[in-house]
């Protein structure tokens, strides 16, 4: 046999070896694959997801509900799960979902979730608002009509003293009413809302609360709804609070006029400047230019940061400010600078 023929038996059985290698080598990722796969399946299919209720927030999407929901499956299998395996164009809606039997998660996605217990809905309480803004705005949610949870606030008022130990001594809710964001259900009603607001009053606030005076709580607590209304930039409100407290302290009228519409049930749509022009001379409680000294209650509801600032209100050499055209906020040391600046800022 000639050595060229020799070669090319030899390079033929080589090729046939590489092929076989090359056949062997995806053979068995093959297998490791397809275990791996069924390890895989079997992981995530064996799950039982126990009975009991399962809330959907509004931003939940699927691959988030392994972690959100607690089924107890490792992310990343959860994910490839649902990747490679799982059922597609689930449509998530935000509400309250019940199993009633353990259930498995492909189940779960495809049966449980068409069938919510109840559809939530969500709510969201502004910062500054008093209750006549929230009893509006409830009402135009259907959470009751116009003047139920203004009703609720003072006919349960009583309950919610003993079931709330920081409304201890006061007369009113205003204040205590926390602004946030909030899930109801669809047979909630206004007595509903206000202890949903007072829980978390107590939860952002409580501690700090009732760390300080009772007297002197509320006082703040009345401070911080004035600055609330005055002032809404985070940065700007301790030294409001230091301006509005040193006035008050050495017998200078508080001359805000966001607490002028108060005493007169107004909301903040309501609350407009030819109002307050109308009404600024007559004396009443909450008339802060024709008085002196805090309001009797707050005026609104009341955020962390100006809870903050109120208890914490920042020292100056300012007895005046005003919010001019340019949208900023200008101090005055006298009078004659304050009507400097009134001139110079007020177009």
């Amino acid at each position: 046999m000639s050595s060229f023929s020799s070669t090319r038996v030899s390079s033929r059985m080589d090729h046939r070896d590489k092929s076989i290698r090359t056949l062997r080598f995806f053979i068995i990722i093959g297998i490791f694959f397809l275990v791996f796969a069924s390890y895989l399946v079997w992981s995530v299919w064996s799950v039982s997801i126990p009975a009991q209720k399962f809330i959907i927030e509004k931003w939940y999407t699927v691959s988030v509900l392994s972690d959100k929901l607690g089924f107890g499956i490792a992310s990343w299998r959860y994910t490839l799960w649902l990747r490679f395996f799982g059922p597609k164009n689930i449509d998530i809606r935000t509400g309250t979902y019940e199993t009633k039997t353990p259930t498995t998660i492909s189940d779960f996605l495809t049966k449980t979730l068409t069938k919510p217990l109840y559809i939530d809905q969500t709510i969201t309480i502004l910062p500054g608002w008093s209750s006549y803004d929230i009893d509006a705005y409830l009402a135009g949610k259907w959470i009751g009509k116009v003047g139920d949870f203004l009703d609720a606030s003072r006919i349960n008022f009583s309950q919610y003293q003993t079931d709330f130990p920081f409304l201890a001594g006061v007369t009113s809710l205003e204040g205590f009413l926390y602004p946030d964001t909030y899930r109801i259900r669809p047979e909630w009603t206004a007595d509903d809302a206000i202890r949903v607001m007072l829980k978390e009053f107590n939860k952002k606030i409580g501690e700090s609360y009732k760390t300080i005076d009772t007297k002197k709580a509320y006082e703040t607590l009345i401070l911080a709804s004035i600055v609330e209304r005055e002032e809404r930039n985070d940065l700007n409100q301790p030294i409001v609070a230091g301006i509005l407290s040193k006035r008050v302290k050495e017998g200078i009228a508080m001359w805000a006029d966001a607490t002028v519409c108060y005493g007169y049930a107004k909301t903040q749509k309501q609350c407009t400047p030819s109002f307050i022009g109308s009404v600024i001379r007559e004396k009443n409680a909450y008339n802060t230019r024709a008085k002196q000294g805090y309001p009797p209650t707050p005026i609104s509801n009341v955020p962390l940061s100006a809870w903050n600032a109120a208890a914490k209100p920042e020292a100056s050499p300012y007895y005046y400010y005003l919010h001019g055209s340019d949208g900023e906020i200008h101090y005055g040391r006298t009078n004659d600078e304050h009507i400097a600046n009134k001139q110079k800022y007020l177009n």
